[in-house]
């Protein structure tokens, strides 16, 4: 099996979750929280901000755009899958 099949295989499977998991798991979870913690850690050792308020501010700004972010890359992997089903 060629490195584009196999590719186009785990895009598959990816895909075949459904776009809500896609959007919620990588977008919200993975992007929003982990942003949301470095940003905090951030603000907290460059600026002296209090870290527990500066969690708690980026936790409300960071998975609602991991909302946009997942359905971003929704659309890029969709592209992807279809680059490849066409070679």
């Amino acid at each position: 099996m060629d490195d584009a099949a196999l590719e186009l295989q785990k895009l598959d499977a990816l895909l075949a979750k459904g776009k809500w998991y896609f959007i919620l798991v990588f977008g919200v979870l993975y992007w929003g929280m982990l942003t949301s913690l470095v940003v905090a850690l951030i603000h907290y050792f460059i600026l002296g901000d209090p870290f527990w308020a500066e969690l708690q501010r980026a936790l409300y700004i960071y998975p609602i755009s991991g909302i946009l972010f997942g359905w971003f890359a929704w659309v890029q992997i969709h592209r992807k899958r279809d680059k490849l089903h066409a070679q």
